[in-house]
């Protein structure tokens, strides 16, 4: 979709199955989210705090985490995510 939605406030939303690759969430709190079946291929979620967050099911191929927050978070598949 290419949203930008950089340094928002999603925390503990419910987002699942939502469609937000190429989303711009560069700083983005997504703690304890619920973003499972998220398309997050190719989204930018650099320094993104995503602790406690469900990713089952979540699209992450070329998603860009570069100094994310992943303390905790569920069912995370980070086959072809951008760690470093």
């Amino acid at each position: 979709t290419g949203a930008n939605l950089t340094r928002a406030r999603l925390f503990d939303a419910d987002l699942s199955g939502v469609e937000m690759s190429r989303a711009n969430l560069i700083g983005a709190d997504l703690s304890g989210a619920d973003l499972s079946g998220v398309d997050l291929s190719r989204a930018s979620l650099s320094r993104a705090d995503l602790s406690g967050a469900d990713l089952s099911r979540a699209s992450l191929t070329r998603a860009g985490l570069i100094g994310a927050d992943l303390t905790g978070v569920v069912g995370a598949d980070l086959t072809g995510a951008v760690l470093e």
